[in-house]
């Protein structure tokens, strides 16, 4: 389901996970200055159900293997130790042709074990095409022609990393490489620019396959005092948790994403770090587990934000320029408005692009490729004379009263985010 058949706006549930009993309960820790910017975070998160994720990570997998001639080896990604050869430690001595174990033990369920069960199923409909974590002699036997490792998520880079480089321990898979024979490909359902770049690193070279570009909170379109005050705000009370050393996440990647089967740790540990004994910081996920309440907060799909209230995050204290084309229905269309107002503003990341519109890269990429096509923007993503005059043309006057509150309406977006009074 797109964003436009839901009968929800984003702005509905932007606001119910901040308004859950423990998110409230969550604010109350929070100074009663900072409140605001605590609520302001909750509503930032992107919240991805498990049908999401899981329709969005099969569709994925069946076009990456679909461009493969070819039998794929498919991989849940794992943590593994830095010495660990892969294939050599996870064989079976008895039978090398056996599948290795889909899951190590003590694995995170949250993650490793929802993509051994996408994994398994896919299999079980194309067992000659796709191979559920064949063992070295399996991919021999089969002439395979692509390895998969598959995560939700490419946070810092080191478990994907890891991961494909205990499997390149095997002389025999870099041999195979070397010839051209087989491929690695990364795949996941998000990644951060740190993230990438770690994978990209790598000897065999992966190619890199996402649904989206994972939002952090420096790529999300505000004012630059609110993204201050947020870092403020995640060091401050980061330091009263049990994981002090990750109050801006693991490796300091701020990721402002949550999976319905549990909370990144690359996400602020003020979010998600455990009750210890020497914290009594109680996390909205506690343990990066995303419990009954909370799961009723997100939304059926990933939605597209509301344009006026980032116009309105944009400006800070200073009154936006709202651009017609905006505030209603245009000859544009809403998300292609949306899209050239925050352009206008300096906004040019594709992935704070991608946050705003709800659209997945692919998505994203289409939308602005028209974009430069029709000549509203320039290929670097800078709104031409062209864009600026469509942006300008008034919506129908009869739109215009309902998207605009004023100020100090319980209707103005900032407004809404005040935490609990």
């Amino acid at each position: 389901m797109s964003s436009a058949d839901s009968s929800f706006t984003a702005s509905d549930f932007a606001l119910r996970l901040p308004n859950t009993d423990r998110a409230k309960a969550w604010l109350g820790q929070f100074d009663a200055d900072d409140q605001e910017n605590a609520a302001r975070l909750l509503s930032a998160l992107t919240l991805v159900l498990h049908s999401t994720f899981e329709r969005a990570v099969t569709a994925l997998i069946l076009s990456e293997a679909a461009r493969v001639d070819g039998p794929v080896a498919l991989y849940a990604t794992r943590e593994l130790d830095d010495d660990i050869n892969y294939f050599e430690s996870m064989a079976d001595p008895d039978d090398p042709m056996a599948p290795l174990d889909a899951v190590g033990r003590g694995a995170d369920v949250g993650s490793e074990v929802r993509a051994a069960a996408i994994i398994r199923n896919l299999c079980k409909v194309d067992p000659d095409k796709l191979l559920n974590h064949p063992s070295l002699e399996m991919l021999r036997a089969t002439k395979a022609k692509a390895v998969i490792v598959v995560d939700d998520i490419i946070g810092s880079g080191k478990r994907t990393a890891g991961f494909i480089r205990a499997m390149w321990r095997s002389e025999s898979l870099m041999s195979w490489h070397s010839r051209h024979q087989i491929r690695f490909v990364a795949l996941a359902y998000t990644a951060t620019r740190v993230g990438m770049t770690k994978v990209n690193g790598l000897t065999c070279k992966p190619r890199i396959a996402l649904v989206r570009d994972c939002p952090t909170f420096s790529d999300i379109p505000w004012h630059g005092d609110i993204e201050m005050a947020i870092t403020a705000l995640c060091n401050r009370y980061g330091r009263k948790t049990s994981r002090r050393g990750m109050r801006f996440g693991f490796k300091k990647t701020m990721a402002a994403l949550v999976f319905e089967h549990g909370c990144p740790n690359n996400a602020p540990s003020i979010l998600w770090a455990p009750v210890s004994e020497d914290s009594a910081w109680q996390p909205l996920f506690p343990d990066r587990t995303v419990l009954l309440g909370e799961k009723s907060a997100f939304p059926p799909d990933i939605m597209a934000r509301d344009p006026i209230a980032m116009l309105f995050e944009l400006a800070g204290e200073e009154e936006p320029e709202l651009p017609p084309a905006v505030l209603g229905e245009s000859v544009l269309g809403l998300t292609t408005a949306m899209v050239l107002a925050l352009v206008a503003t300096g906004v040019r990341s594709r992935t704070a692009l991608s946050y705003a519109t709800g659209y997945d890269a692919a998505e994203c990429s289409r939308l602005l490729d028209r974009c430069v096509e029709r000549g509203y923007l320039t290929a670097t993503l800078r709104l031409t004379p062209h864009g600026r005059a469509e942006l300008k043309e008034e919506a129908w006057p009869a739109e215009r009263a309902k998207w605009v509150p004023q100020r100090g309406e319980d209707g103005y977006h900032p407004h809404q985010l005040r935490g609990p009074p």
